[in-house]
């Protein structure tokens, strides 16, 4: 069983202990009484149905995510943010479905003993269930990405292995008698796993030695660092890429039943939500007429698939020109209206013509501004490559990358966010474009994206 199904089924089954273990407590707390056979049967099946929403929820709010360091770090706030929704599906649920009982007090009960078991369980117990041998590792390789990944193995419990020693490419280049030394420091420290580059050149030179100590004397185990960062971060490691990586994971099509299906999910989804657009237009309009008389859409060009331009419409939300020399001397101010309409999304509507028309997908990279992506096409090495596919309105990056750049050029923040959108071209399913859609559905309703 991998590291990560371990942890998954983990997390499942100590949440559905907590929301079973706090019907028995609720009844308990509720009657004063050891809860009977007869009542905890009356409450098991809604309850059950409950919690197998409160799980799907929480597979959309990212409490299944792999538990990194950064998810730990904001673990405290999902939980809270995921509860509140739980709360309000639970209300829904029984309003809609009341199942002969009356579960006011029950639920609201209900809901303060699951919300104090769920903290309980994933900020405390948890830290119980991580691996109890941890392993020692070795780490050659250079850059930024090579010290993120020790940063996060070492300071995470989650992981049954911790690096005692990263060695530069460099320095590994310039040591004499290097293989041997090597070999010496994995008898003596007793290390169990080698992570390296396999494309390093350095690496392909003392392959046959990590050959000899990984596969014929069984003493060690030789990982991929692009690999292993992949697995960690669900994204790829920009500086680690070859050539032979875009040969063999960028193609002309994905799959034909991929595409196909893709496009058919664009138009029949575009349509669909174009159909309560028809009020929902109007009455935008009119607010946005009403308050300075401006234009209602606003257009703007981006980066599409190929590099071809394509021009997407937005609900206009700023006062002021944004062409010609006017734009010079006009003030960009976000009007009231705009405002809600920022926070809400309802800005974006009008891009679901680029998708019936398609421009875009629902599912892809975020389309870049043309003088933006011509900077970072010459700064960041295959940048170009997050053009092959069609662009989206939502994507990976963005329900991954939590420090995404906002505005202006960022050559360091925008290296992370392609890392995620290589990550999803090489990827890329129908299972993955649903996962985004629903975590994607999730943050505009939890608020926590960007």
């Amino acid at each position: 069983m991998g590291e990560r199904t371990r942890e998954l089924i983990v997390l499942v089954t100590g949440d559905i202990i907590c929301f079973i273990s706090a019907l028995w407590l609720t009844l308990f707390v509720r009657y004063f009484e050891w809860p009977s056979a007869e009542n905890l049967a009356v409450h098991l099946t809604p309850f059950l149905l409950l919690s197998g929403v409160w799980v799907f929820i929480f597979f959309s709010s990212g409490l299944y995510d792999k538990h990194t360091t950064l998810l730990k770090q904001s673990l405290r706030t999902r939980i809270v943010y995921t509860q509140i929704v739980n709360m309000v599906a639970a209300v829904v649920m029984f309003i809609v479905f009341p199942f002969g009982i009356a579960p006011k007090t029950n639920l609201a009960i209900y809901m303060v003993i699951s919300t104090a078991l769920i903290f309980w369980w994933r900020l405390k117990l948890t830290n119980h269930f991580s691996p109890k041998e941890q392993h020692k590792a070795i780490l050659i390789a250079d850059g930024q990405e090579a010290v993120e990944l020790v940063d996060e193995i070492n300071n995470n419990d989650r992981y049954n292995y911790y690096f005692v020693r990263i060695i530069d490419e460099s320095v590994a280049k310039n040591t004499p008698e290097f293989e041997s030394k090597l070999l010496q420091l994995i008898e003596r420290d007793q290390i169990s796993m080698v992570v390296a580059s396999a494309h390093s050149s350095y690496t392909t030179k003392i392959m046959p030695v990590i050959f000899d100590m990984a596969f014929l004397n069984f003493r060690s185990t030789f990982l991929d660092f692009t690999k292993l960062y992949e697995d960690t971060f669900d994204r790829e490691p920009i500086s680690a890429l070859q050539h032979d990586w875009f040969i063999t994971h960028v193609s002309q099509s994905r799959s034909l039943f991929y595409d196909l299906f893709k496009r058919i999910a664009d138009i029949l989804g575009a349509i669909v939500l174009l159909i309560p657009c028809t009020i929902v237009f109007p009455i935008v309009a009119a607010f946005i007429k009403l308050e300075d008389k401006g234009p209602l859409l606003y257009r703007t060009e981006r980066v599409g698939q190929f590099n071809r331009p394509i021009t997407i419409y937005k609900f206009r939300t700023m006062s002021g020109r944004d062409e010609g020399t006017e734009a010079l001397a006009t003030k960009h101010v976000v009007t009231k209206i705009g405002s809600i309409l920022r926070k809400t999304r309802l800005d974006e509507l009008p891009q679901l013509f680029n998708v019936l028309r398609g421009d875009l997908s629902f599912i892809g990279p975020r389309p870049e501004m043309p003088a933006l992506a011509a900077v970072y096409a010459e700064q960041i090495p295959y940048y170009n490559t997050r053009h092959f596919i069609k662009p989206g309105l939502s994507g990976w990056a963005q329900i991954n990358d939590l420090d995404a750049p906002r505005g202006g050029v960022d050559i360091e923040r925008t290296m992370s966010k392609l890392s995620y959108d290589l990550l999803y071209l090489k990827r890329r399913s129908l299972w993955l474009d649903l996962q985004i859609a629903i975590k994607t559905l999730a943050t505009l309703i939890l608020r926590t994206g960007s």
